[in-house]
C-alpha cells in the first residue's frame, strides 16, 4: 500500500496543457491507485475521449496539493502548477531559474 498515493484527475480546461485551467464543474478525482494503475486509468480516460481536444486526465501524487504557492518562497504564481506538471516539484518560475544558475 506504500504507492497508493496517486490520483488521476480529469475534466474539461481551457488550455488542455494547464492542469490550472481546468473546469471545477467538470473535475473528477479517481483513485488512490499504485502508479501503473493510475497511469492505466488516465490512458483509458484519455483514450474514451479522444475525440474532445479540452478534455484531459492527469496522474499526479495524492500527497501534493494542486494550488499556486511556492515551496520555496511561499508567493503565489501561475507557473507552480506548470513546474508541478512538467518537472514534479511545486516552485516558481523565479526559484527554478535561481536553482538553475546557483545550485546549492
Amino acid at each position: 500500500m506504500e504507492n497508493d498515493g496517486f490520483i488521476v484527475i480529469e475534466g474539461i480546461h481551457k488550455n488542455p496543457n494547464n492542469i490550472g485551467t481546468i473546469d471545477e464543474k467538470t473535475k473528477k478525482v479517481h483513485g488512490p491507485f499504485k502508479k501503473k494503475q493510475a497511469d492505466a486509468v488516465a490512458k483509458s480516460l484519455i483514450q474514451k475521449n479522444v475525440d474532445n481536444f479540452y478534455h484531459r486526465a492527469w496522474v499526479v501524487k495524492k500527497e501534493l496539493e494542486i494550488n499556486n504557492f511556492c515551496e520555496e518562497c511561499n508567493n503565489e504564481d501561475e507557473s507552480v502548477k506548470q513546474n508541478l506538471i512538467i518537472h514534479g516539484y511545486k516552485i516558481c518560475k523565479s526559484c527554478n531559474l535561481s536553482k538553475t544558475i546557483f545550485p546549492i
